[in-house]
């Protein structure tokens, strides 16, 4: 029998209940986390925008116990889903032990990262490996870590319930058992904040050069920044082009005419994983 318990305790409860919303959000990302980790299980992987099918359904329903008093524990259950819940413990353990960690600290920005890359084609040139390398053989840990990614990002959003202001001091407890009993993930204020740090983390990976075609152009507003769409040729999906600045959509004008044209980009890496098919990219330069 596998299951899971949420257990939140402190000024996010008010006389042993939690608000409405509260309760909606937790069972909605505590679903929707077991639902990436059954497709993970299935597929041994979680490409970009991927859902369940309709037969996928019942291998993923839980069933839940009515609420506890103690704080509030919501626990819920499910024959034959051990592999799942295994999976989900797997996911998130990593970012947990992190984000509890003494020695935890943030990456430097994207911007950092930016200058690094541009001047690493500037002077490498044409000897920057290429997409199609890379795809041929991909870092091992991408598609794995892109795919726990979307088991990750529900359990940040589950439990950055308890980081507002107003109910400082609250703690919620999440506790798997799977093919066997994990140790319960505690997590405080400050913990829940750590861990959103990392799952939200965006890094540039290795420069590498794209065939593409530019599918749109965006100049941006004052609360977007520009962006483009380009068809990777390589990878045969449409994908995001993040760009800095208008200067960038200037250099890409000129190319915007349905044509292949050749870029230097970065891999956008989140939570050390990068889905090669779907992926957003990072404009660095024309090549």
């Amino acid at each position: 029998m596998a299951e899971f318990t949420v257990h939140f305790d402190g000024p996010i409860t008010v006389e042993h209940k939690l608000s409405i919303r509260v309760l909606g959000n937790t069972y909605e990302h505590m679903q929707r986390s077991i639902d990436r980790a059954y497709l993970i299980n299935k597929y041994g992987h979680v490409r970009k925008h991927q859902r369940l099918s309709a037969l996928d359904y019942e291998n993923t329903e839980f069933l839940g116990e009515y609420p506890v008093e103690g704080g509030i524990i919501l626990t819920a259950f499910k024959d034959g889903a051990e592999r799942i819940i295994d999976r989900v413990h797997a996911a998130i353990l990593p970012i947990f032990e992190n984000a509890v960690s003494d020695t935890f600290q943030q990456h430097e920005s994207i911007s950092a990262q930016l200058g690094q890359r541009k001047e690493y084609v500037h002077g490498m040139g044409h000897n920057t490996r290429s997409f199609e390398s890379v795809q041929a053989d991909p870092p091992p840990n991408w598609a794995s870590g892109y795919s726990n990614r979307s088991v990750i990002k529900e359990i940040d959003q589950l439990v950055g319930q308890i980081t507002p202001e107003r109910v400082e001091s609250s703690t919620v407890d999440i506790t798997l058992i799977g093919s066997r009993p994990h140790l319960p993930l505690v997590f405080d204020e400050w913990i829940a904040r750590n861990f959103h740090v990392i799952a939200s983390q965006r890094d540039l990976g290795p420069p590498m050069s794209v065939r593409a075609s530019i599918r749109s152009l965006d100049r941006g507003n004052r609360t977007t920044r520009p962006n483009a769409k380009i068809l990777n040729i390589d990878s045969g999906k449409e994908v995001s082009l993040h760009l800095s600045n208008l200067s960038d959509v200037d250099e890409l004008h000129p190319y915007h005419n349905g044509g292949e044209v050749v870029l230097y980009v970065s891999p956008i890496i989140e939570a050390l994983g990068f889905d090669m098919i779907g992926g957003d990219l990072h404009y660095l330069a024309i090549a």
